[in-house]
């Protein structure tokens, strides 16, 4: 038997906040662990293919283990029954998971539409084909599969329950509001009428002046964890830099930290984020890391408010970090594995596919101390293959070679064929995305998925795509395989950092490659005119690099420095356009590790 538990990448993306995401993450694998409980229930664990979990205790409700959307497991006795009954253990969880976040809220609300738009969440599907003779191989997988593509592609027509009057939700566009429109703050109000409801708003729905939410996002937004339920903002993922850097001050900096928050706590309509415990620190405690930046006090505050809290902000900054302000960026960072389906292929019984999915799970027990402990990020989601994550930038590559790294020892024992007569070991292909901490998360989200789609285009995919969209400037993007990418980025950060290279260098060679840029042509076709302009390019582009100065335009370029460069300028293999591009990109990551306070480590060429 398949089952599939879905919406997943919409219900996922259609997040504000991270916390949205996060519990959206969280809330369907709640429902898949309860679907793989029930299959074991009625056919015991050895049944379960996929997850395979050690222990029935794994599978409890809000244990550790993520499970993914699809469950395999076999089964005995009537096919049509067991799915209604893992059907009913599925919405049985929901309906719990919905009754107690909505017991959570203070205000009133259109309960009987919230109901509704929550219990009709979920599409669940399941399909069955016999194992003839006993024979468990890989044609009743595909078999499975087609099942279930085909089941997909069935629609069920079910009349629409919306009411057209009624607001739509910000998140997705799509379901009602069920929050009353008179408890919002209207621009004609009184200012302190207007910053009362807007505190109201807050503390009753956890919703911002002009959010609207239907019953879906009240979910999200008050499904509880225990402490769990809070999870660190993006302003508390950029902000993590410089929390580095505070924590490693010699001089006790807590008086100057508790005088701000004093200062907050005076301002009526302020309200103060928390973060799990686990990802507090001895300097913030559980605050939220956007307290330290002026464009998140504005979120709640305004006039005079605002200005005293922006003040207490600087005050701050200045006495403890001489005017320092945090980098405005954070990374999220998602990550498959690559060639799965054919290394599910290669297990030619279900046994195998069950030790493949232990493997997995390892791997994903691994990830949150990997992106938690080791780099300070937040994790998301871990499960099989797939990791989503958010990290602050002066951690995100080293962390996204760690797992990449631990993935690739997780699954050493598995092998698949590329079709060529050669076995492969699988890969993890990882996409990060550095975005503006107020930006959009969707926007964030979307492109973070793009670069680990584009990462997983090369070849042999086992790559690395980064993507750096700022407020000003053009959007930038590299890619290229683990131990060349990542090692020619640290090289160029430390370059950066080292002030070994001025920043208008890598704009200049970016500019000479535009102006000299000459397609290449089709395979078999005359590239003369492409090898002589690709000649002319790199020699323009040493000549620009011996024209700049370093430490800050007092030193020539160091000979070392030019050589490692020259070698990569003339390696016929590497993109010049790609090279500027990557020494752009380092600068932001080099920044961010300044402001942390790192060690300036040895970088080498390659």
């Amino acid at each position: 038997m398949l089952v599939s538990i879905g919406p997943v990448q919409g219900f996922i993306a259609d997040a504000r906040r991270s916390r949205d995401l996060w519990f959206g993450s969280w809330l369907l694998s709640e429902l898949a662990k309860a679907a793989a409980r029930q299959l074991v229930a009625q056919n015991g664990i050895a049944q379960l293919v996929f997850p395979a979990p050690e222990t029935v205790d794994d599978l409890e409700a809000s244990s550790k283990l993520n499970v993914a959307n699809k469950i395999v497991a076999r089964i005995q006795g009537d096919p049509t029954g067991i799915g209604r009954a893992v059907e009913r253990a599925v919405r049985q969880r929901l309906t719990e998971i919905r009754n107690d976040a909505f017991k959570r809220i203070s205000g009133e609300f259109d309960l009987q539409t919230a109901t509704a738009q929550v219990d009709d969440l979920v599409e669940f599907l399941w399909v069955a084909h016999p194992l003839d003779g006993g024979n468990d191989d890989k044609r009743v997988r595909d078999r499975l599969e087609a099942l279930m593509a085909a089941r997909k592609a069935t629609r069920d027509f079910r009349p629409g329950a919306g009411q057209s009057n009624q607001p739509k939700s910000s998140l997705d566009g799509l379901r009602e509001s069920v929050i009353p429109e008179h408890a919002y703050p209207l621009r004609r109000e009184l200012e302190a009428v207007r910053k009362h409801k807007a505190a109201t708003l807050y503390n009753r729905y956890k919703a911002g002046p002009a959010e609207r939410l239907s019953g879906v996002d009240l979910l999200k937004r008050h499904g509880y964890r225990g402490d769990e339920s809070h999870f660190p903002s993006t302003s508390h993922i950029a902000a993590l830099p410089l929390i580095t850097r505070l924590e490693q001050q010699e001089a006790d900096i807590s008086g100057a930290w508790a005088q701000y928050l004093a200062t907050l706590k005076t301002l009526e309509a302020f309200e103060v984020e928390e973060v799990p415990a686990r990802f507090a620190n001895d300097l913030t405690g559980r605050h939220d890391g956007s307290l330290l930046f002026p464009d998140r006090l504005a979120g709640n505050l305004e006039g005079d408010d605002l200005h005293v809290a922006q003040q207490a902000l600087a005050t701050f900054l200045e006495t403890t970090t001489g005017g320092l302000h945090p980098q405005p960026y954070y990374a999220i960072l998602v990550a498959d594995g690559d060639g799965m389906g054919k290394l599910i292929d290669a297990q030619p019984t279900l046994a195998q596919h069950r030790e493949l999915s232990r493997a997995l799970d390892g791997f994903a027990r691994r990830v949150p101390n990997i992106i938690e402990r080791e780099h300070r990020g937040a994790l998301v989601y871990a499960g099989g293959d797939d990791v989503l994550a958010f990290l602050p930038p002066h951690t995100a590559l080293l962390c996204a070679r760690a797992l990449a790294d631990t993935f690739k020892k997780a699954l050493s024992n598995f092998h698949y064929d590329d079709g060529q007569d050669a076995k492969h070991p699988p890969t993890l292909s990882v996409g990060l995305a550095v975005s503006h901490h107020i930006e959009p998360l969707s926007d964030a989200l979307a492109l973070a998925r793009s670069a680990e789609k584009w990462a997983k285009q090369l070849p042999r995919k086992n790559a690395l795509a980064v993507t750096v969209s700022k407020r000003s400037g053009a959007e930038r993007r590299v890619c290229g395989v683990w131990g060349t990418l990542d090692a020619r980025l640290a090289y160029f950060i430390t370059l950066h950092r080292a002030d070994a290279i001025p920043d208008g260098a890598a704009y200049e060679w970016r500019g000479v490659a535009r102006s000299l840029h000459h397609p290449k042509p089709p395979a078999g076709g005359d590239d003369t005119v492409y090898k002589t302009a690709q000649e002319a390019l790199r020699r323009e582009v040493r000549r620009v690099l011996r024209r700049k100065r370093a430490e800050h335009g007092t030193a020539p370029l160091a000979n070392r420095t030019l050589d490692d460069l020259d070698r990569m300028i003339l390696d016929p293999t590497v993109d010049i356009d790609h090279l500027a591009d990557e020494l752009i990109l380092a600068r932001l990551f080099a920044d961010a590790e300044d402001i942390a306070g790192l060690p300036l480590k040895e970088a080498t060429p390659v």
